[in-house]
């Protein structure tokens, strides 16, 4: 087919073993060679994430799953919404529209379920809440479950993938839990929001165009996009790559496009779907809240966060500050390896988009003090996409341990407060 008679520079070909995996070079096997399999880190990643989802759902939220929702007052109307479902006296968080979703993805009311929309531009993160829909088969009762089981069953899925790009990167695959291990994510399984579906979704995206299978990494993508918007900008540094090889003559238009023409058309239809069904288009009804000027908020947030940092006692200030230098930490260093790594062209692109992006994100995000940086997801796993494929003697990789033994006080923390607070 055109565009897949030859491989260019930008799509490092790899030795693959049976699963898909880099074949492993040693001579015989070793005693703990079980270990080394993606499945090992998905098995891993998805017992790590009951085990906190039944720990929170025991304590916290006293035997009583829709709790994870975190309905808030300030948009419900209790006498209306399904049976079993609490209500916080607080606003809630996003779950709560994820949820009212999921009751009914094509409902473009206002208000339904006893839940009322605050922007149009949550009719846009449809991909979390059409997966929960077909999952329960559109019965209310078992929504609740359904959400929380989709984020574990993700979870597991990033941690499968985690070993594969492991593995790709002639590493152990036990390697790969660094891409499970983001702090954020304990957030999103807290609340039913829709981070761990849609990172699995971009993932598996990025992994399947490794792989030369457009059509699978296109509908992935695709449906990442509408699960989160931010999964446009890995399509957008795919287009890149693709647009300017065919200008430069090194690659020819045809399915190897299908990861970036696909995702593109299909979020640009949905836009105008629900600019149909409410008169607004998604993607604009939200930019004033949630983009602004280059270094303004994160700046501003630095400023406000340190002037209210206490030394007497450890609180979210410092929980903010300790999350914030980590994910600085592994963006620094992945800079640094931006050279020097393996990863393709369009991923190294990405990771530095999404950096630009999260530069330019307002207050509104970047004052979230119980959002432990979950919107700042994708620079995290890009980082740790870049630094897998770095050279195994070079600084950076000689780093890798090091940087995983810093994330585990903030996973330690952010757990501790998650089980047992909303």
């Amino acid at each position: 087919m055109p565009g897949q008679e030859h491989v260019t520079a930008d799509t490092p070909t790899m030795p693959h073993g049976p699963s898909g995996t880099t074949a492993s070079s040693d001579a015989g096997p070793q005693p703990f060679d079980w270990l080394d399999h993606p499945a090992v880190t998905g098995l891993i990643a998805l017992l790590a994430a009951l085990v906190f989802v039944l720990a929170r759902w025991v304590t916290w939220a006293h035997h009583s799953l829709g709790r994870f929702i975190v309905v808030g007052r300030h948009f419900a109307t209790p006498a209306q919404l399904p049976r079993g479902i609490p209500v916080n006296p607080k606003y809630g968080n996003d779950g709560q529209f994820f949820y009212r979703l999921a009751l009914n993805p094509l409902n473009f009311h206002h208000t339904a379920y006893g839940i009322t929309m605050d922007r149009p531009y949550r009719f846009m993160r449809v991909g979390y809440p059409l997966l929960t829909w077909v999952a329960d088969f559109g019965q209310h009762l078992p929504a609740p479950l359904m959400l929380v089981t989709i984020n574990i069953v993700a979870v597991g899925a990033i941690g499968y993938l985690g070993g594969i790009f492991a593995r790709d990167g002639g590493r152990h695959a036990l390697a790969g839990l660094l891409l499970p291990a983001y702090f954020g994510l304990i957030t999103s399984l807290a609340r039913d929001t829709a981070e761990p579906l849609a990172a699995a979704c971009l993932l598996g995206g990025l992994l399947a165009v490794r792989r030369r299978r457009p059509a699978l990494a296109a509908f992935l993508l695709a449906f990442g996009a509408l699960t989160r918007e931010t999964v446009m900008v890995a399509v957008a540094a795919i287009a890149v790559v693709r647009v300017t090889g065919i200008f430069r003559g090194r690659q020819r238009p045809g399915r190897d496009d299908l990861p970036w023409v696909v995702p593109a058309v299909v979020f640009a239809g949905w836009e105008v779907v629900v600019k149909a069904a409410t008169g607004s288009w998604p993607l604009l009804s939200d930019s004033g809240r949630n983009a602004g000027a280059p270094f303004v908020a994160p700046l501003k947030a630095l400023g406000h966060n340190a002037s209210h940092i206490n030394l007497h006692h450890f609180d979210q200030y410092d929980v903010w500050f300790l999350e914030l230098a980590i994910l600085c930490l592994f963006a620094a260093v992945a800079l640094l390896s931006l050279r020097s790594t393996s990863a393709p062209a369009h991923e190294r692109l990405a990771f530095v988009l999404y950096l630009i992006e999260i530069c330019v994100l307002t207050p509104t995000t970047w004052f979230s003090l119980g959002g432990d940086l979950r919107s700042f997801i994708e620079v995290y796993l890009m980082a740790v996409i870049v630094l897998l494929g770095t050279p195994r003697r070079s600084l950076p990789a000689r780093a890798l341990p090091w940087l995983a033994a810093c994330t585990l006080p903030a996973l330690i923390v952010v757990t501790q407060i998650r089980v047992t607070s909303a």
